[in-house]
């Protein structure tokens, strides 16, 4: 799924999401309830790791640390986006299309809280 290079991106270097968040109508103050974007996804996501951290050190276990090993370890732990895409910036077209597995618009899905804590209480 992705378009020519002709349309402007870095085809040698990382640029591509590892994973995705719900990120459009979020409420923020003074701005309101229709703010969007990676400002409301980031640390929606890092919230949500936060949490299996939270449940790691009460188990006695140590923080996650680097997530990529423990993303890409665990795929079935988040919501995979197999529809839509990106709106392309108004460069090209629909812009980056949503796919089955790992896709450059949602990565390898969203979070999924309970199947996180699960894959994350079975590491040592």
């Amino acid at each position: 799924g992705l378009p020519s290079a002709s349309h402007g991106y870095n085809v040698s270097g990382r640029a591509y999401p590892d994973i995705a968040a719900q990120a459009t109508d979020f409420c923020v103050t003074p701005f309101g309830c229709s703010v969007a974007g990676t400002s409301c996804a980031s640390p929606t996501a890092a919230a949500v790791f936060s949490l299996v951290n939270d449940m790691r050190l009460q188990a006695g276990k140590s923080p996650l640390g680097f997530l990529n090993p423990f993303i890409y370890a665990n795929p079935k732990a988040f919501n995979d986006i197999t529809t839509g895409s990106s709106d392309g910036c108004g460069l090209f077209g629909r812009g980056w299309p949503a796919a089955p597995g790992w896709d450059a618009v949602t990565g390898v899905g969203t979070p999924n809280y309970m199947k996180l804590a699960a894959a994350a209480l079975q590491l040592a």
